[in-house]
């Protein structure tokens, strides 16, 4: 009977985060939002500093400034700060080409991690900044988002605000990644609309100055540890999906796991080193962070208690059936997955092969974090 319980139990919490949830959260987020809240004015526009850590971006490192710079903002109150984090390309001495009044490139001689990048930045500010906005070297702007960021920080009970990473399609590629962000992106709009809103796209959001609490020099997934940080303290995260950003997806699945694998690692730092993030939240928050983070993160947990309980029942029809079509789907999709370079694979097995792999990457991750095989650097990538 225990192992039936672990069985039922193990397939509803992963149908809850993967299924019942996202149709409740999706249907909250397309409810009617109302009039959204004007654009602030250049007079009332409070100081704002954009921060971007930055390691090997020389690609990318001049059209992020120039984006910057063109910003629809009053650009006495704008200012950049990029961190180079140990940067042995020509990160450095492009972004000093671009330095100036509102541009100021900080060089930091050795590789220690964003995390402390961030830090040092946050240090250097000065002190009539109000608001800090987060962004990355391989992200865009669109001409207006500053202002729909910063108009939400008039309300006194907002500490952060996310704005909307859309995903541009690869030249080439067979990436999912636009799909599963959509999903996300519906997500954080019904969050957002009941109080729940959890972390922040790292491409854009920005804090309260007064907000930021350094960050440990490990942190790996830096934007959802600054942003929880703020909501364990009882202030208000919003989602404004008219602070738009472009970043372009990854080109295969391979890129996607390689970066999930670091995102696994980091969700579980941050669950287990910040239990406060649902201890110390409301009732609607905790609802959400279990519901859409915590249970995402452990569904491959749960898919092995489901496997092994069914392994335990073999003497009954239904888990013996149970057990085989697990088996068999973990080995049908595992093989797609190493021949999917080689031969063409139907369409129809692009979605789930893609939540496979994202699983398979999340219990790498775990592995790595548990064995302490984490570090606060990072690689650079399509999407870092």
């Amino acid at each position: 009977m225990i192992f039936a319980t672990f069985f039922w139990l193990a397939i509803a919490l992963v149908l809850h985060t993967y299924v019942l949830y996202p149709l409740i959260a999706v249907r909250i987020g397309r409810r009617g939002a109302g009039a959204s809240t004007p654009l602030i004015a250049s007079e009332n526009a409070p100081a704002v500093a954009i921060v971007v850590a930055a390691h090997n971006e020389e690609r990318d490192i001049a059209r992020r400034i120039e984006n910057l710079l063109a910003l629809d903002y009053p650009s006495d109150r704008l200012h950049i700060h990029i961190g180079s984090d140990g940067s042995s390309d020509r990160t450095v001495p492009i972004a000093r080409a671009h330095s100036g009044d509102r541009v100021h490139v900080h060089a930091f001689a050795y590789r220690r991690g964003k995390a402390s990048v961030l830090n040092d930045l946050l240090a250097h500010l000065d002190s009539s900044i109000d608001i800090v906005v987060f962004t990355d070297a391989n992200t865009s702007f669109a001409p207006r988002a500053m202002r729909s960021l910063v108009r939400h920080f008039a309300d006194t009970d907002i500490g952060a605000v996310s704005g909307e990473l859309k995903l541009q399609p690869p030249s080439t590629g067979d990436s999912r990644d636009g799909d599963y962000w959509r999903l996300e992106t519906a997500l954080k709009m019904g969050e957002s609309r009941i109080g729940g809103l959890l972390g922040a796209n790292g491409g854009i959001y920005a804090i309260r100055r007064l907000l930021y609490a350094p960050l440990p020099p490990d942190t790996i997934v830096d934007d959802f540890t600054i942003v929880m940080n703020v909501s364990a303290r009882g202030w208000r995260t919003v989602f404004d999906p008219e602070a738009v950003a472009y970043e372009e997806a990854p080109a295969d699945i391979d890129a996607e796991f390689r970066r999930r694998i670091r995102i696994g690692a980091g969700n579980y730092q941050a669950f287990f080193r910040y239990p406060e993030y649902w201890t110390r939240a409301s009732n609607v928050r905790r609802f959400t962070y279990i519901s859409h983070k915590v249970l995402r993160w452990f569904t491959p947990h749960l898919l092995i208690v489901a496997l092994l309980s069914s392994a335990c029942l073999l003497d009954e029809p239904f888990y013996r059936a149970a057990f085989a079509m697990q088996l068999a789907g973990y080995l049908m999709l595992g093989s797609a997955l190493g021949l999917r370079s080689r031969i063409d694979l139907p369409s129809a097995l692009n979605a789930p092969l893609f939540v496979f792999a994202l699983n398979v990457a999340f219990l790498v991750g775990f592995w790595r974090f548990a064995s302490s095989n984490v570090s606060g650097d990072w690689q650079r990538t399509d999407r870092a």
